[in-house]
């Protein structure tokens, strides 16, 4: 995580010298560190040698081609982390007060969950915040973890399939997988779909590390089936095209979104066995959540009441 502070002054050069030393343990280079922290090299050097004099140990381990840290180095760096992680919360938290205060809400999801949760939310959230622009991120969930360890975003839309240590949630819906497939299929005509049935099909699932296509193949390991995946496509839209025009059945989480309800090609229907999910929000409880943040959590659950 790049932790980089703006201050200035004499009295504050020991916070500088902890910068220099987070960025130097984190890219293992001083030159890394100096072209991230836009100072000149020879200054991260002394700064250091001088952190080093004046704790009496050595921190780092220095030859031509790596720097490593030594036993007093890692022990150092958990609190030096902790210090600038508490700092930059505290500078977030009081800029939120004044003239600097957020109007960008950041957050990720994957594509297969936007495409439909947008649509439901986006109209109300813009009439009630018309200052506020969104920046969404499409992503896969653990992309989206990462982006949020390293602050690129405040939060993230997923399926919430297991618990994550370290984040707060927010429940936003339940629901289950349904198939998804042409009109002209033969599971046209029946009410549920058993999995017995998806043996012989052949499937079109979104590629990478989709929530969808994991619960699936996880499925079918259980049953000791081996599905016959005709394509992977990167794009959600793409899926729904293939299945339209017949080469292939897959799954999405809600008819509601558009591209279903706007094609009278694709038909969708339940399992016989349901497999259910819970999507939401989560963000990093020991992060400050900005007030932009705070009210759009405020707004989601309001939403959810209605």
């Amino acid at each position: 995580m790049n932790f980089c502070c703006e201050y200035g002054g004499k009295d504050n050069m020991e916070l500088k010298r902890l910068e220099y030393f987070e960025a130097i343990c984190r890219l293992k280079n001083f030159t890394k560190a100096a072209e991230e922290l836009h100072v000149a090299q020879p200054s991260i050097t002394v700064s250091i040698k001088k952190l080093e004099e004046e704790l009496g140990v050595e921190l780092l381990c220095r030859n031509q081609h790596s720097v490593t840290i030594t036993n007093e180095g890692e022990l150092f760096l958990k609190r030096v982390r902790q210090i600038l992680y508490d700092m930059q919360n505290a500078v977030n938290e009081i800029e939120d007060f004044g003239s600097k205060a957020r109007s960008i809400l950041k957050f990720g999801i994957p594509t297969s969950l936007g495409s439909w949760m947008f649509p439901m939310i986006f109209s109300d959230y813009a009439q009630q915040y018309p200052k506020i622009k969104i920046q969404a991120y499409e992503m896969g969930v653990q992309k989206i973890i990462e982006s949020l360890n390293q602050e690129i975003i405040e939060a993230g839309f997923i399926v919430l399939d297991k618990p994550i240590p370290r984040y707060s949630t927010l429940l936003f819906s339940k629901g289950q997988m349904l198939v998804v497939f042409s009109k002209d299929h033969p599971f046209n005509q029946y009410e549920k779909i058993s999995f017995e049935l998806l043996k012989e099909e052949r499937f079109v699932l979104c590629a990478g590390g989709s929530y969808i296509k994991k619960r699936f193949m996880s499925e079918c390991e259980n049953r000791g089936i081996v599905p016959q995946i005709i394509f992977t496509p990167i794009q959600v839209a793409t899926v729904f095209n293939m299945v339209a025009s017949g080469a292939g059945i897959s799954f999405v989480l809600s008819d509601e979104i558009a591209m279903l309800k706007d094609n009278p090609r694709i038909m969708t229907r339940p399992l016989e066995n349901p497999i259910e999910f819970e999507t939401g929000f989560i963000w990093k409880k020991d992060r400050y959540l900005s007030r932009v943040a705070r009210d759009f959590m405020q707004f989601i659950q309001k939403y959810k009441e209605k």
